[in-house]
């Protein structure tokens, strides 16, 4: 997916959110602010990927402020705001585990699954109220509702390979991997190294994905997921899967950009105005895409 003019916001909102982080010093975070800026005015323009600007200006931000993980504390707090809020699920995830319709108990998951995507710094600012926002999607429907077809996929499939976004989020994935493992094997992807609030290998041990399914990285810290970087045993499960998932608008960004023969589901709340104009919606909606090449 290419950029729109108004990605200019998001990229810099980002990067003033993680100078914060970095530093309470004015000086120094006028000094990142400004090296990033450069950054983004080399990059931006109409053939720039919203994912790929986004890993060059976030590479830079760790280089210059000498910080390999500025969203640290972030992505502790998110994570441990999970968990807590799981406790406030289990009536709903019992009631999912009970319903014996497949498609109704998939769609029930799927939906968790997003709530945990509203965790995101990236498009959402460091001070949003996150608690609301996981209610307002469990309240919500599918607006693009792709399930019959994943149900579908899955009945046929010998193995998955399904690819995260965000701290935080994780803990909600674990819910759906756990149904998803009723039909076939799955292999569970983080980032290699960190980036913005991306998951890593620690994040997923946190939620304890690493106890229900083999977990891998990208071996990189791209944005999204950017093959020409990807480790060998990435790339390995990537060809082998039956079907790929792929969590956050990080993950449709950079996909979308490749030819993909395997069904490829995208599972993510549209949080910005050119990603619902892109595919129809309004901004908040609940997403379930199959395969869309841009």
């Amino acid at each position: 997916m290419k950029i729109k003019p108004e990605c200019a916001t998001c990229i810099v909102r980002q990067v003033v959110d993680a100078a914060k982080e970095v530093s309470d010093d004015d000086k120094e975070q006028f000094r990142i602010i400004k090296s990033c800026l450069n950054i983004i005015a080399e990059m931006y323009g109409s053939e720039a990927v919203a994912a790929w600007m986004g890993t060059t200006v976030h590479r830079h931000l760790k280089k210059v402020s000498k910080n390999p993980d500025p969203y640290k504390r972030l992505k502790d707090t998110a994570n441990e705001i999970a968990l807590n809020y799981l406790e406030k699920l289990k009536d709903e995830l019992n009631l999912c585990d009970k319903n014996d319709n497949a498609l109704d108990r998939l769609i029930c998951k799927i939906k968790l699954s997003i709530a945990g995507n509203v965790i995101d710094f990236g498009p959402y600012s460091t001070d949003m109220d996150i608690t609301k926002k996981i209610e307002e999607t469990l309240n919500g429907e599918l607006r693009i509702n792709h399930s019959k077809e994943l149900l579908n996929d899955l009945n046929d499939a010998n193995k998955i390979l399904y690819i995260c976004d965000n701290a935080g989020e994780v803990v909600f994935d674990k819910i759906l991997i756990e149904e998803l493992k009723n039909y076939c094997e799955v292999v569970v992807s983080v980032k290699g190294a960190p980036i913005l609030n991306d998951a890593t290998l620690e994040d997923a041990k946190v939620a304890g994905i690493d106890k229900i399914a083999k977990v891998i990285t990208s071996g990189n810290d791209a944005i999204g997921v950017r093959l020409e970087e990807s480790s060998e045993e990435f790339l390995k499960e990537f060809k082998d899967a039956d079907i790929i998932i792929a969590k956050g608008m990080g993950n449709f960004e950079s996909l979308t950009e490749y030819d993909i023969e395997q069904p490829i589901y995208y599972i993510f709340k549209a949080k910005c105005l050119p990603i619902a104009e892109i595919i129809g919606v309004d901004v908040g909606d609940n997403i379930l895409l199959k395969n869309k090449k841009m």
